[in-house]
């Protein structure tokens, strides 16, 4: 084969794939923070964190920041004492935003609260 069918051949690869490629995926994910869950939707911009359903109390806290930027903090606390379900809020509607979660979870039958840290980006 020739160069200039090599090069053409490689062109025409080249193309077909990127018309071809699959859409990027979500960002969407879901986390165990010890006595609970942090699930994000993507499509919604949903962030939602859930409490284990167990015997006694357990709650999970997760306080959300953007690296390097200035700003109010948002705070998500759930608990399966007073609210069964999990507690969500949604995200502001930016995308490729990276935030910090910093977590705390509990649970009475441990009696210890557990701490962590992971990022994501919307």
């Amino acid at each position: 084969m020739n160069v200039l069918k090599t090069v053409t051949v490689g062109v025409a690869v080249a193309v077909a794939s990127v018309i071809l490629a699959q859409p990027a995926l979500a960002a969407s994910f879901q986390r165990d923070v010890g006595d609970g869950i942090v699930r994000y939707a993507d499509p919604a911009n949903e962030l939602c964190v859930r409490a284990d359903d167990t015997t006694g109390t357990a709650w999970v806290e997760v306080t959300l920041t953007r690296p390097g930027v200035i700003g109010k903090p948002i705070v998500i606390r759930d608990d399966n004492i007073r609210h069964p379900g999990a507690t969500c809020a949604v995200l502001t509607a930016f995308e490729d935003v990276t935030y910090q979660a910093d977590y705390e979870s509990y649970w009475s039958g441990r009696d210890t609260v557990l701490r962590g840290t992971f990022t994501f980006e919307t």
